[in-house]
């Protein structure tokens, strides 16, 4: 097998010749020398929405934020915004057929020009589409080689890698991980209770802190878990779990780059709109106490919002939520929750997995290396000394984060 780089397909608009990726290296594989890998990288998605499908439909495990609905959905909200995207979608093509999307996109930060997953900050690990039975990990490298080379960029950044992506087994990229950013995706695997129920796994104390929760919040009227199946309705319960979660950020004076960025929310209203998310809330009497909102693909369930009534809080609404929600995932055909890093308590009590995640940058210049410095020490101690403020103080803040990131 040879690679060949075809360069760059210029469809949807002119690309500044600057950017041209550089041809990255060929190399061959003996056991399919007769065939041909090309490389492109193509900047109009729904060019390659036939191929992204088929890709899609043969790889092992279900890949959301690499969808092609995913993809397309952000582009549609960003551009509802205002906003540009500068798409990068590196593809590798077998006889005419992608073996290989990795979906990327490139911002700027000051100076910099840092490519990252397409979606961010909404999309939540960094992986690759690769066509089963293709040598996974070389593939990828090559990609990777093909992207270092890109004259317009200055850092590689791949957040939220998880163990058992291609990415994660590249030894080129183990010189660059970010220290500190270890952490793990918590999992529910409902294969591996063996008939049991899902507290069978949970302390004692956890499941009567949990009924004591319930009692007590029983009490201020009559509780009702409902799972929303109409758009209509889906719609509404995501624009209230948005603005609970501002709420509870502004009390907490907490900062958050995914829920500032303006079309985080316009791209699950698309899904909400279609009727692709699963949405659960608990309803105290007429009240919305929590509400969890996720999407759900070939059996596995992205838990990608939560939220709830702040004067409830001491009752652990979304506790009680996750609890009841868990209980009907087999009967939904769930056979996963990936509850999504990082794996915080509210999420550990209920998984029976922890993938690991990590974090890289990886420069590609000097300048690159600055961005580096920045993104993986000075960005973080930032991050420190705003904790210490008042919580005043800290709303003040939110409003750089959008610049700071």
């Amino acid at each position: 097998m040879s690679f060949i780089a075809r360069g760059r397909r210029h469809l949807g608009r002119a690309i500044p010749e600057e950017r041209q990726p550089a041809v990255p290296p060929a190399f061959s594989l003996a056991r399919r020398s007769s065939n041909r890998i090309q490389l492109e990288v193509i900047d109009d998605i729904v060019a390659l929405e036939n191929q992204w499908r088929a890709l899609e439909a043969q790889v092992d495990k279900p890949q959301l934020f690499q969808s092609y609905d995913w993809c397309a959905a952000w582009l549609r909200a960003c551009k509802a915004v205002g906003l540009h995207e500068d798409v990068r979608i590196v593809t590798l093509w077998r006889n005419n057929r992608a073996v290989l999307i990795w979906p990327l996109a490139v911002r700027r930060l000051f100076s910099f020009r840092i490519l990252h997953s397409f979606a961010e900050p909404a999309t939540q690990c960094a992986d690759v589409l690769v066509e089963p039975g293709e040598d996974a990990v070389r593939l990828v490298e090559h990609a990777l080689t093909a992207v270092r080379t890109w004259k317009d960029i200055h850092l590689v950044e791949l957040r939220r890698v998880r163990d058992g992506s291609p990415l994660k087994s590249l030894q080129t990229l183990s010189a660059f991980v970010v220290t500190g950013t270890e952490n793990a995706a918590p999992v529910l695997d409902f294969t591996r209770l063996q008939n049991a129920t899902v507290d069978a796994h949970r302390s004692s104390r956890s499941r009567n802190a949990l009924h004591r929760h319930e009692r007590k919040i029983g009490a201020l009227g009559v509780l009702c878990y409902e799972l929303l199946t109409e758009p209509e309705r889906e719609c509404e319960a995501l624009l209230r779990a948005a603005a609970l979660k501002r709420v509870w950020t502004r009390e907490k004076g907490l900062m958050s780059s995914g829920n500032a960025h303006p079309a985080s929310l316009g791209c699950l209203l698309e899904f909400a709109h279609r009727g692709k998310l699963t949405v659960a809330q608990l309803l105290v009497g007429d009240r919305v106490a929590a509400i969890e909102i996720g999407i759900v693909e070939r059996g596995c369930y992205w838990s990608l919002v939560q939220s709830y009534d702040f004067d409830f809080a001491k009752y652990g609404p979304g506790r009680l939520l996750f609890h009841h929600l868990l209980e009907l995932c087999p009967g939904l055909g769930i056979e996963r929750f990936d509850f999504l890093a990082p794996a915080t308590r509210h999420k550990t009590e209920w998984s029976n997995v922890e993938i690991p995640v990590c974090d890289f940058l990886v420069p590609t210049s000097i300048a690159g290396s600055a961005a580096r410095f920045y993104l993986a020490h000075a960005k973080p101690s930032l991050r420190q000394i705003a904790s210490r403020l008042s919580r005043p103080v800290r709303q003040k803040a939110g409003r750089l984060v959008g610049t700071l990131s």
